[in-house]
């Protein structure tokens, strides 16, 4: 086992880490790091490239005096602001002392991802306030803070908007939107988008307020994943999650998704066997090299995902007729993957096989450069035929930013010898996606 994390202290820390590794997977999720022994950095970490999304969470007791000011004030100094000043506590730390951060509370294991260089990193806020559900039904009519940029430190009750001591906007989410917003945006280029998204919203000046943190959610949904451009103020739709959730095509769409964790199984599989020392190939590289690679796979949207797992199982089954080579889109401008399923083989001769499987996908990497010669990464994937005896994977990964002429001039020719991805010896299949079916609404992927 190359290192072990931890899994939540309290049972509110326990829940965050269990969400936010199923969204942003194993690899990239750190709950409860130190920075000294005994002393806790912050409640969980994602490192993904050069996003670090810090997370505080606090579970805090609303008061029940007959005076409304007071309860919120004391509630949200012990919660909102206390978790503000931890973030930036946190956020100092990792810019000064990136390398004196700890799995455990002993500080015996170093965060083992690498962090980005300080001119390169962005850093994303965000307050777990829990414990402020059941007085916002009492007063509000829903168990939900209202977001209103324009209400500085908590003067207004009830009410989240801008933290003055802070360096950038922190996002608050209660009860009712973490688990929401967590299964709805749930890789982090789709959280991270939705946070720049909000940062923006809320900077532009024309924001004025929304209900809660799920209708703004909705309205960033369900119109492209953008929020309005608007010269004059407005507000967001109240019960515009409610409306949105139940609407036919965003539920087919998000039954549509259940495809996609195809994706995420394959990613966690390939990172797991790394983490447990357990692959055929690959063991001796450091976390950070093997994380490079992993990373591209989890870059892909929750509709690239669903649109990738569709592709590669229709791909699978078919490939027990013949080995099928294809390539794939991916929603990064720079990726370029290669699929290459084999049709199996029985257990005495499937070493000889993988070789072979093996070789073809390199080849065929190799070949993928002449098609989109500006993309800079070629991640190839070799899988068996659905069904078949075997059931092993492999990647290889090419970074291409400095291959020179000659090379470039190779893969051409390897691509035209092999008649691999070349006009005639290539069939090309339409493949029609929208992210919410029958609406246009949402993302689509044409091909």
């Amino acid at each position: 086992m190359k290192f072990v994390r931890a899994a939540g202290l309290t049972d509110s820390e326990k829940i965050l880490a269990q969400l936010c590794n199923e969204s942003f997977l194993h690899l990239w999720t750190y709950p409860n790091l130190f920075s000294k022994p005994g002393k806790e950095l912050c409640d969980l970490l994602v490192v993904f490239g050069n996003d670090v999304v810090i997370f505080s969470d606090k579970n805090c007791a609303y008061g029940t005096s007959d005076d409304e000011h007071l309860n919120w004030k004391r509630w949200y100094k012990k919660s909102i602001a206390h978790s503000a000043a931890q973030i930036e506590n946190a956020v100092s730390w990792i810019s000064d002392r990136p390398d004196e951060i700890y799995l455990d509370a002993k500080c015996t294991q170093r965060l083992p991802i690498r962090l980005p260089n300080n001119e390169d990193a962005r850093i994303h806020r965000v307050c777990v306030a829990l414990g402020a559900s059941a007085a916002a039904k009492a007063r509000l009519g829903r168990p939900s803070l209202r977001i209103e940029p324009g209400v500085k430190d908590g003067t207004k009750p009830l009410t989240i908007g801008r933290l003055s001591h802070t360096r950038g906007w922190v996002h608050v989410f209660d009860e009712e939107s973490l688990p929401t917003v967590l299964k709805q945006l749930s890789t982090v280029s789709d959280f991270v988008a939705y946070l720049n998204a909000k940062s923006d919203l809320f900077g532009g000046g024309t924001f004025v307020s929304a209900e809660s943190e799920t209708d703004l959610l909705a309205r960033y949904l369900w119109y492209n994943r953008a929020f309005p451009n608007e010269a004059e103020h407005y507000v967001i739709e109240p019960d515009l999650w409610r409306k949105v959730s139940n609407d036919v095509s965003f539920r087919a769409g998000r039954k549509e998704d259940e495809v996609s964790y195809f994706w995420d199984r394959l990613v966690e599989r390939l990172t797991g066997f790394f983490v447990e020392g357990t692959l055929q190939t690959g063991n001796e590289l450091t976390v950070s090299e093997y994380e490079s690679m992993a990373r591209i796979l989890a870059g892909e949207t929750r509709f690239s995902r669903r649109v990738l797992s569709k592709l590669i199982l229709d791909r699978a089954h078919r490939a027990k007729e013949a080995a099928i080579g294809s390539l794939l889109p991916s929603c990064q401008p720079d990726i370029n993957y290669v699929l290459y399923i084999g049709q199996g083989a029985e257990p005495d001769a499937y070493g000889d096989y993988r070789d072979d499987r093996v070789s073809i996908l390199r080849l065929r990497c190799v070949a993928a450069k002449a098609v989109f010669p500006d993309r800079r990464f070629i991640l190839g994937i070799g899988l068996d035929a659905a069904g078949s005896n075997g059931g092993s994977e492999d990647f290889i990964l090419m970074d291409t930013l400095e291959w020179p002429e000659a090379a470039i001039k190779k893969a051409e020719e390897i691509r035209k010898e092999l008649g691999y991805f070349v006009e005639g010896k290539t069939t090309q299949t339409p493949f029609v996606e929208d992210e919410y079916p029958g609406s246009t609404n949402g993302v689509p992927y044409r091909s």
